[in-house]
């Protein structure tokens, strides 16, 4: 198995590059925080070796087959039902996962392409004879409630967020997709995270580090994802692009919902 291009065996250059994001990165790398509540407590990143990630990869790479193998199930069943030419499939997962890459496992507070750039893949009904096509403006998530309902042939209701998944590029620039934005919200044990993440159209990824437990609301990260897809420089104290950083924030603000007020008890970590 390959390594990752982000993993490197190099421990001092990995917690260099960590020392450029924000603090929680390198504290879950070197154990010295606990703030991922999606790994073992007792699990400490540096500790792993090359062949550890090959063999971890490795692993990945059998769950994949075996995903593709049981949906290979689902859709022939469909064909021997005489239903396939009459159902909408669509395949999606609700996160990525790190696979040594910033030498990390597993997912958490991190916004980043490998926990937050997933499948998509929308096979409408054959009977609808949709020309294939690949949709390169942002879609999320928020979309898949707006598709169903419009599958099924019934109204959206008004308290939906997202719009129908576009069919083509030029019905995406129709629905004025310019971003899409991601939250991380998390308590537990005395120490909260409260991420908001938007990523444009143009290809700059802004996410902003609310007060916390952790941090003061000051810090960030930003990342030119067209001219530096591995996410390996941290724009968001460059004077350069303090005008752009500034933009996405505002327009970030300016489209999360409004919160509920009051805020629902929490009853879980995350």
């Amino acid at each position: 198995m390959p390594l990752p291009a982000l993993f490197d065996e190099d421990k001092d250059a990995t917690t260099a590059l960590l020392a450029t994001k924000p603090k929680h990165w390198q504290g879950y790398y070197d154990g010295s925080s606990w703030t991922n509540l999606e790994s073992p407590r007792d699990f400490i990143p540096c500790d792993m070796t090359a062949d550890q990630i090959r063999e971890i990869n490795a692993m990945t790479h059998i769950e994949n087959e075996l995903i593709d193998d049981a949906c290979g199930r689902v859709i022939n069943w469909l064909k021997n039902r005489g239903w396939y030419d009459n159902s909408d499939i669509i395949f999606t997962t609700d996160h990525g996962e790190f696979q040594g890459d910033y030498g990390l496992l597993f997912k958490g507070p991190y916004h980043v392409d490998a926990l937050m750039r997933l499948p998509m893949i929308w096979h409408p009904a054959a009977s609808t004879q949709t020309p294939a096509a690949t949709v390169s403006l942002p879609v999320g998530h928020l979309d898949l409630a707006s598709t169903f309902c419009e599958i099924a042939g019934i109204d959206t209701p008004p308290w939906v967020q997202g719009l129908c998944l576009p069919r083509s590029d030029s019905e995406a620039l129709a629905q004025a997709r310019e971003d899409v934005i991601t939250e991380w919200d998390s308590e537990h044990a005395g120490t909260t995270l409260h991420l908001k993440s938007i990523y444009h159209k143009s290809g700059w990824l802004c996410t902003v580090y609310e007060k916390s437990s952790l941090y003061e609301g000051t810090v960030g990260e930003l990342y030119d994802m067209n001219a530096e897809p591995e996410q390996r420089v941290n724009l968001w104290d460059d004077l350069l692009h303090r005008a752009t950083r500034d933009d996405l924030i505002g327009n970030l603000y300016d489209k999360l919902p409004r919160p509920r007020e009051p805020r629902l008890p929490r009853q879980a970590p995350v």
